[in-house]
């Protein structure tokens, strides 16, 4: 069975600031040992910290390739739509359209370009 993907998907592959994950020191990891840690990150990232910042990230091999997986899908994707228009083989759509078409909430996709400015 394939899976469609929508670009709202592609989204959610997202950096550490965004992500939700069990936040823990190093010291404290070190602590628990490996075992626990990787058992930890069966359930969850577990984003590893160190004077409150992100150093390193432990994750579950499945996740990983789901995101690997997703992020080639988006790359193939943006390589189809560049290809597409050099060979002036595109379509202009407004903001309202592609968001319908993706099930993207314009208003979001609004605020975070308005972010971006700042």
């Amino acid at each position: 069975m394939t899976q469609v993907l929508r670009l709202q998907d592609y989204l959610e592959v997202c950096s550490l600031a965004d992500m939700t994950a069990l936040r823990m020191p190093v010291t404290t990891a070190s602590r628990k040992g490996v075992s626990k840690l990787a058992a930890e990150a069966e359930h969850h990232r577990v984003v590893l910290t160190s004077h409150g910042r992100p150093v390193a990230v432990v994750d579950s091999a499945e996740r990983l390739d789901e995101d690997l997986r997703r992020v080639r899908e988006a790359t193939r994707s943006v390589v189809e739509t560049a290809a597409d228009m050099a060979l002036g083989r595109t379509n202009r759509f407004s903001l309202e359209e592609v968001c319908a078409k993706l099930n993207i909430d314009p208003a979001r996709v609004r605020e975070r370009a308005a972010a971006k400015r700042m």
